[in-house]
């Protein structure tokens, strides 16, 4: 009578175990290249609020043009290799990003133009682009846990990237179109007076415009998108 044991152990088998890991790689390139595509968006609405909102303030300019700058060089690099570093240093500059928008439209900057508490209003490019942003952080943060360099995420998912082209084309055009005034906008000024968007310039103005309402004396030419 033989005995039966009392338990299977049952192993992966090596094509298995590469099927897995293969499986993990395609899908830690998808999301690489989801935030790529991602940043570059962000970075192309940034570069239209340079260029509009921006353009009267050099403090401002300086500040989309870097943040622009930075976020296509990051997505430019990660397209090709993403190690863990690099991931990280494009979760943090975004996040920080984000917080500067998030604190602008609650509680307002402790310095700058508008300085002194007061609150820019959440429009459509500004809010994508931050939306944009978040996408990026979460994305860098969960590939870094994975803890391995990815390189060349559109080779391996191409079709996750040629699909996450199509959309990230589609919101930076509606982005860059809102920041330019050409969609969305309904006033290119920022002014105190009645039935006029925009906040409010920190002291005020003196000036009247049209008779009813008191001049903010800032420019805000694009799509409210401001910091």
């Amino acid at each position: 009578m033989s005995a039966e044991p009392r338990w299977n152990v049952t192993t992966a088998t090596p094509s298995a175990a590469r099927a897995r890991s293969s499986e993990a790689d395609r899908n830690a390139a998808r999301v690489l290249s989801v935030i790529t595509l991602a940043s570059i968006a962000a970075g192309a609405i940034n570069i239209a609020a340079a260029a509009t909102v921006a353009r009267g303030s050099a403090q401002g300019m300086a500040f989309f043009v870097v943040v622009a700058a930075a976020q296509l060089v990051w997505a430019a690099v990660a397209l090709v290799r993403a190690p863990r570093w690099w991931l990280a240093l494009g979760a943090a500059g975004n996040l920080v990003v984000a917080a500067i928008w998030v604190v602008s439209r609650t509680a307002g900057l402790p310095s700058g133009v508008f300085a002194g508490g007061t609150t820019l209003p959440a429009k459509f490019p500004d809010t994508l682009a931050t939306i944009l942003e978040v996408v990026v952080v979460i994305g860098a943060a969960a590939l870094m846990v994975r803890g391995r360099d990815l390189a060349r995420p559109a080779a391996h998912a191409p079709g996750i990237t040629a699909a996450a082209t199509a959309v990230a084309g589609v919101l930076t055009v509606f982005g860059v179109l809102a920041q330019a005034s050409v969609i969305g906008s309904s006033s290119g000024s920022t002014q105190n007076g009645p039935g006029v968007n925009g906040p409010a310039a920190p002291g005020g103005g003196t000036g009247t415009s049209g008779g009813t309402g008191t001049s903010g004396g800032t420019s805000n030419t694009g799509g409210g998108y401001g910091y």
